[in-house]
């Protein structure tokens, strides 16, 4: 077996950084698996309250936004319309949330061992990407119930859970990061991002927020990943070139915290 040595040196560049995220990639994904069967395959309700959170949650917006409100949604179905800002809401939350408090959490796995310790939050990836991949199934399931046509821009979905993914970890990096030198933050984090959905068009179409307001989703990258994933679901008229701002946002949010996470690798552990 091949034997690595890696180093702790925070003066290490930044391509040699990556390669060591690189290399452990496979505890990354150990470290993830692990959460999969913890959550799923030792308790099989686990998928199932996954399904039924997402269901409850379109069945709340449904009754609140598609039968009193009734917000208008074109030809398409309130469920249907709805279900992809909700699935994309849960993943981009999932990780954040479980990002936030990662460092602190896993203590005695960083006492014990080197790795690169940006590797605890990539792990959070593949757990959400679990509990997408079943609200996407139910999504699919409605939308052929309805009696809606596939389209082309549907192969280009991959691209925008990478952009979805990206998202998460810039600011699953960032809490992460933050919490620290503030411990409670985490909490605090998770309060705020339950906020933020109010301003992000999950369950309404961003096109009825009025346009000297608009600006505000223009900013909020998760805005942009909603309203470009329903014009790949559904087609229609482009989203808003402005969404683009965030994810400009996001770049640099996601750039920035890998840089920081590379400079305070060696302390870390001192700050636990």
């Amino acid at each position: 077996m091949e034997r690595k040595i890696i180093s702790q040196n925070n003066n290490i560049s930044l391509s040699e950084y990556l390669k060591q995220i690189f290399d452990f990639r496979y505890f990354s994904y150990s470290v993830a698996v692990g959460e999969i069967k913890n959550k799923y395959a030792q308790n099989y309700s686990g998928l199932f309250l996954s399904i039924i959170q997402s269901l409850l949650g379109l069945a709340i917006y449904w009754l609140i936004f598609g039968k009193a409100i009734k917000i208008n949604t074109g030809d398409i179905p309130y469920p249907v319309f709805a279900l992809p800002g909700i699935i994309v809401w849960q993943y981009f939350s999932y990780l954040v949330g479980n990002s936030s408090g990662i460092l602190i959490q896993s203590e005695h796995l960083i006492n014990k061992l080197y790795f690169p310790r940006i590797n605890l939050v990539l792990a959070k990836i593949l757990p959400g990407l679990v509990d997408f991949g079943a609200g996407f199934i139910i999504f699919v399931i409605l939308f052929t119930a309805f009696g809606m046509q596939f389209n082309i821009f549907w192969l280009f979905i991959p691209i925008l859970l990478v952009w979805l993914i990206v998202c998460g970890l810039a600011v699953g990096l960032w809490s992460a990061i933050l919490s620290l030198f503030v411990r409670d933050l985490s909490q605090i984090i998770i309060q705020i991002t339950n906020f933020l959905i109010f301003i992000t068009p999950v369950f309404y179409p961003g096109t009825i927020v009025p346009e000297n307001f608009r600006f505000i989703l223009y900013i909020n990258p998760i805005a942009g990943v909603a309203e470009y994933f329903r014009w790949f679901l559904f087609g229609g008229s482009n989203p808003d070139a402005e969404y683009l701002i965030g994810f400009g946002i996001i770049l640099i949010l996601f750039v920035s915290a890998v840089l920081v996470f590379k400079k305070i690798e060696k302390q870390i552990t001192d700050l636990l």
